[in-house]
């Protein structure tokens, strides 16, 4: 008898929510507001673009994005009316994305953002260039690598207990990026992780002319350290004609709508 009472009880709480939420949106669907948000969702809906697998590599997909409706109605009715300034939007991940595929390797970035990433190798010809010229660039790192810079850093230790240092150090620092980079990085130590692994399929150790051609929207381009400043301007100069923008990593390969 005492169960089948907290047996209703909670039959009756969970009917309670169920109907306050429904009469909720029934007053909310009629507020003027929130009826010209529901004339605008599918203006503001951009649908999730699945990453791009293909054998042991990937490309990064896009996030959906959706206007939050509930908190969009709060946000304008402070303000007192509707305005799109004010749209509150949530994002839907796509059904194959990075995150459920670290054991992938991403080779460059989903092609819609209009961006690419430049790496350089450790004490790299470019890097003062790049400075001076206040060019956004990551660096493959190591122990003695100087983590004051205003830069990106990419975990470049191949020894196994080394790269678990780096990437103390790197937390420590509060500049752990949380990537690792074929060749230079230990995979067995960034697998264990779970963090991102790239290999950027353009690399200035081949023609010039080639490396020209090759780039485009979502490119990671490996500068290595003997890349003579007339190369690394050509290689600008072609990211400019295109009006690329020059991104870290990070931001090359997030799916952040």
């Amino acid at each position: 008898m005492k169960f089948l009472k907290y047996f209703l009880l909670i039959i009756l709480v969970l009917f309670s929510f169920y109907f306050t939420e429904k009469i909720m949106v029934y007053m909310e669907n009629k507020n003027p507001i929130m009826q010209e948000i529901n004339k605008k969702e599918m203006l503001y809906r951009t649908e999730p673009v699945n990453a791009v697998i293909k054998d042991n590599t990937i490309v990064p997909g896009i996030d959906g994005k959706v206007i939050d409706k509930r908190k969009s109605l709060l946000k304008m009715e402070d303000f007192g009316s509707f305005n799109e300034t004010f749209l509150i939007y949530k994002y839907e991940k796509p059904e194959i994305s990075l995150d459920n595929n670290k054991d992938k390797i991403i080779i460059k970035g989903n092609s819609s953002k209009r961006m690419v990433s430049l790496i350089l190798e450790e004490y790299s010809n470019g890097e003062d260039y790049f400075i001076k010229k206040q060019i956004k660039y990551n660096i493959i790192a190591n122990l003695k690598t100087d983590l004051s810079l205003n830069r990106e850093y990419l975990n470049g230790e191949i020894n196994q207990e080394k790269a678990s240092d780096l990437n103390s150090l790197l937390n420590k620092n509060k500049v752990n990026s949380r990537i690792c980079i074929v060749n230079y990085s230990n995979i067995e130590f960034c697998n264990e992780k779970k963090y991102y692994i790239i290999d950027p399929m353009i690399k200035t150790s081949t023609n010039i002319n080639f490396i020209l051609e090759e780039i485009n929207s979502g490119s990671m381009i490996l500068i290595k350290k003997n890349t003579s400043i007339e190369n690394i301007q050509l290689i600008l100069s072609e990211i400019r004609k295109q009006d690329l923008n020059i991104v870290f990593v990070s931001e090359l390969i997030s799916e952040i709508n």
